[in-house]
């Protein structure tokens, strides 16, 4: 599992940073979150240069804030490609994270995941909106998808206060439109309280978007499991937790094999080494010599899976229901020796207080109210969320074009006191800040 960032700007992009977009690769399968204007650009420029792919800097010597451009005898990371998307995530329907997504779905049309009965259709989810937004955008353009796509919204209750409420009732045209021509039927993913179904606190609610191994019409099998919350910003938006079933623990091989080889003959069988999988399988062997191959001691204790939480713009996510999930996911671990909840977490950092700005009048205080206010997050802000939801690594993403994404010795300088500002509050010094290109690798 691994993440590729195609766009970290917010708002506007820059010759350093294009629009929002992530390449998360799962399984195989490519899985965007937010699909920003010309992101299907950055997917062919990077698959026509591969070394413009940034390594993970936990895993290279560079500085932790950005890493730099690979130099030509480091190892070239395989990109991304068009061809394995199989799903799309939007968070909010702002453009900086949706305009792309009419052009993609075009030209991934084209290509794609297929099966016997023809290319896999390609699965997006959204909050309300998603639907009206891109059936427009298709149907007055007169485009075709040369591949069926399912379009699946997630709605909270009408009782649940929403930011784009004021703006529907303004509006005639707020009902769905009709469905595109290669538009498959989707799902309304109803939200489920935590607490009461009653509430109308949007951080009681949250959405099950994907069961591992659910062979539904929301996006066919997959082991990963996708649960989304809605987070405070200025139009409905949401974030996504990404979550491995438990690992099978790992064989010791290397213990049972010297045992079964030295009974080969007297088993009978050309290659022992098949009642590997038996053991695996947690059948205990008693071999021709009396040795007793006992899965308890051969076979290493089952490990959780992965856990990525990928957050939209927010101003609050410390409010949202992602806390209360994350805490039941912290109860669940109390048998195991897992010193985190998360492996990884993934959040705005749109503005951020810096020593030129404190020499200029500002305040960290003003900085961060003029940053809620705008439904965004500081460095501290983040930090201080990763640190609730026990998190190992904190990548801060969605940057004001005041803060360059390039190799520039004073970009890389004022980018370190960005993740400084969060290391402060996140208590470790696991913070990176994403630049376009960038690859990090999720670990458990």
């Amino acid at each position: 599992m691994d993440v590729t960032f195609l766009g970290t700007a917010s708002a506007q992009p820059s010759h350093t940073r294009s629009h929002s977009a992530l390449a998360l690769r799962v399984d195989g399968e490519v899985w965007l979150v937010d699909c920003g204007e010309a992101t299907q650009h950055q997917l062919i420029h990077l698959n026509g240069n591969a070394a413009l792919h940034c390594p993970d800097p936990a895993s290279t010597a560079h500085p932790p804030a950005s890493a730099p451009t690979p130099r030509a005898d480091e190892a070239v990371l395989t990109p991304p490609r068009i061809a394995r998307i199989r799903r799309v995530f939007i968070t909010h329907l702002h453009g900086d994270h949706a305009f792309g997504l009419p052009g993609l779905l075009c030209t991934a049309g084209a290509t794609g995941f297929t099966s016997e009965t023809g290319p896999d259709p390609l699965h997006v989810y959204g909050p309300k909106g998603l639907k009206n937004y891109l059936r427009n955008a298709l149907d007055h353009s007169l485009s075709r998808i040369g591949r069926k796509f399912v379009l699946h919204e997630l709605i909270l209750p009408a009782h649940v206060p929403s930011p784009l409420d004021a703006a529907l009732e303004l509006r005639s045209d707020s009902k769905h439109t009709a469905p595109h021509i290669d538009e498959l039927p989707g799902e309304d993913l109803l939200a489920t309280s935590l607490t009461s179904p009653d509430s109308n606190y949007p951080g009681d609610w949250y959405w099950t978007v994907i069961t591992g191994n659910d062979l539904s019409k929301t996006g066919g099998a997959s082991r990963v499991s996708v649960k989304a919350a809605p987070i405070p910003h200025s139009v409905p938006t949401v974030g996504y937790l990404f979550t491995e079933p438990q690992q099978q623990g790992k064989l010791r091989a290397d213990l049972a094999t010297p045992i079964l080889q030295r009974n080969k003959d007297a088993l009978g069988l050309k290659n022992p080494l098949v009642l590997l999988q038996k053991l695996k399988l947690g059948e205990t062997l008693t071999m021709p010599d009396g040795a007793v191959l006992d899965p308890a001691n051969l076979v290493e204790p089952a490990r959780r899976g992965r856990r990525l939480l990928i957050l939209g713009d927010t101003s609050d996510a410390l409010s949202s229901a992602f806390v209360p999930l994350v805490d039941a996911l912290r109860i669940q671990d109390a048998s195991t020796p897992i010193a985190f909840t998360l492996d990884m977490v993934i959040h705005e950092a749109t503005n951020a207080c810096l020593a030129a700005d404190v020499e200029a009048g500002g305040t960290l205080e003003s900085v961060e109210k003029q940053t809620r206010e705008h439904g965004h997050s500081t460095p501290q802000m983040a930090g201080a969320f990763s640190k609730r939801v026990n998190a190992m690594r904190l990548v801060l993403n969605h940057f004001s074009s005041r803060y360059k994404g390039d190799d520039a010795p004073e970009s890389l300088a004022v980018m370190e006191e960005v993740r400084k500002l969060a290391v402060g509050e996140f208590g470790r010094e696991q913070v990176v800040c994403a630049r376009d290109f960038m690859n990090v690798i999720v670990k458990a």
